[in-house]
């Protein structure tokens, strides 16, 4: 617990003699001073209870080029333009990052780093063993695991008052180039990682293009309707959609 600067003026007084020469009144040259006195206390009490968090990787600003230094970052990993979020979360994943021959262990090592993923493994199709269904693949299989890797609005990293500095950006989504490199790096040397990248559906602003078109009118054959779902994508995927890429992503599929 942090004391205040009236905690500490009560303390001096508690231990200044008494007598008419003490006076305590607030006025007076005697409070003046010990106040003065409990200000630079209470400054050393709360620059002190900030050590505790600046210690923490997760939440250190000033020293956070010093965990860094003791870390070995920036590394081969390490973007140029990172703001204060991405560094922290760099730091923590490389002080948490032990190694691991588990599922869970990558998955919070994602974690660290900020991002959702998931992890699928596969195995060869063997006689006595797989059943009628299953995936029939090659025993080369065994050594090729694949990460889903989420998108999601929680993902979103948002500019927060005292956690960044100026010129770093109100929000944005960081790529995943920092998180195919570390796990790249701490993946099993005989492995092969297959990536996969899962963001919002489609659907969601189609399904909201046609909610918005009322039932008993025609409207929408005129180009109401193109217009409908240009904005629905405009506005949830932050994108231009037109007609024409409409079209052609029916007319060349895949």
């Amino acid at each position: 617990m942090v004391r205040t600067v009236a905690d500490y003026l009560k303390m001096l007084w508690a231990l200044m003699p008494r007598g008419r020469a003490w006076s305590r009144d607030q006025s007076s040259v005697m409070n003046q001073v010990l106040h003065a006195l409990a200000e630079e206390l209470a400054r050393v009490d709360s620059r002190a209870a900030e050590l505790f968090s600046e210690r923490d990787t997760r939440q250190a600003f000033e020293l956070l080029p010093e965990h860094e230094y003791d870390l070995g970052l920036p590394d081969e990993c390490s973007g140029e333009a990172e703001t204060i979020t991405e560094r922290r979360r760099r730091a923590h994943a490389k002080l948490i990052a032990l190694g691991g021959l588990h599922k869970q262990y990558y998955i919070d090592l994602a974690s660290a780093l900020g991002y959702t993923i998931a992890i699928e493994e596969f195995t060869p199709f063997w006689s006595g063993v797989g059943l009628s269904g299953d995936p029939a693949g090659d025993q080369w299989v065994i050594f090729c695991w694949k990460v889903k890797v989420y998108y999601l609005s929680g993902q979103i990293i948002w500019l927060q008052s005292g956690a960044g500095e100026s010129g770093d950006p109100i929000c944005y989504v960081p790529a995943a180039d920092s998180l195919v490199c570390v796990l790249q790096k701490y993946k099993p040397a005989h492995t092969r990682i297959l990536w996969e990248y899962v963001g919002p559906a489609l659907d969601r602003s189609f399904s909201r293009a046609f909610d918005a078109i009322p039932a008993d009118e025609e409207w929408w054959l005129d180009g109401a309707f193109d217009r409908a779902f240009a904005t629905a994508f405009d506005v949830y995927f932050g994108g231009a959609f037109t007609r024409d890429a409409f079209d052609d992503a029916f007319n060349h599929p895949g």
